[in-house]
């Protein structure tokens, strides 16, 4: 129930500190497993969190399809666009990472549009990956 899905997020956020990423993955699954119908609803904030994390832990451990699975729950029951902008990285970083990098960029370009960030779209995309490595080497 509620209670126990909120023990497991806690306990896998501390394994998270840990670097402990298979135990906290088990226990944001186990987390989403205790979660009952209509959790969305009924608990919006800690079903967000356990997905959320869920997703991102799943594409630390290497596991891509899970991962995805999680982001794209998210996505269709976040109640904003900014609730979903978390897994919108996670899922086109999975992307990335299997070999998905053109699906990948167009996703990327996606959320960016939507955050107002216009792209001269007359530029390439060797150009657009340039520019995007160039801004992450900024960022730690």
């Amino acid at each position: 129930s509620f209670t126990i899905a909120t023990v497991n997020l806690r306990a896998g956020q501390k394994a998270m500190e840990m670097s402990d990423f298979e135990a906290a993955y088990s226990y944001f699954n186990h987390g989403i497993s205790f979660l009952q119908e209509g959790h969305w609803q009924e608990h919006y904030d800690l079903s967000l969190r356990l997905f959320e994390l869920a997703a991102k832990i799943a594409l630390a451990i290497g596991d891509l399809a899970s991962s995805m699975l999680h982001s794209e729950q998210v996505m269709k029951e976040a109640r904003s666009f900014e609730d979903a902008l978390n897994v919108m990285y996670i899922s086109t970083c999975a992307l990335a990472y299997s070999s998905g990098l053109p699906d990948s960029i167009q996703n990327s370009i996606g959320v960016l549009t939507n955050l107002g960030i216009d792209l001269q779209e007359s530029r390439s995309t060797e150009a657009c990956i340039q520019e995007t490595m160039t801004l992450l080497s900024t960022r730690t």
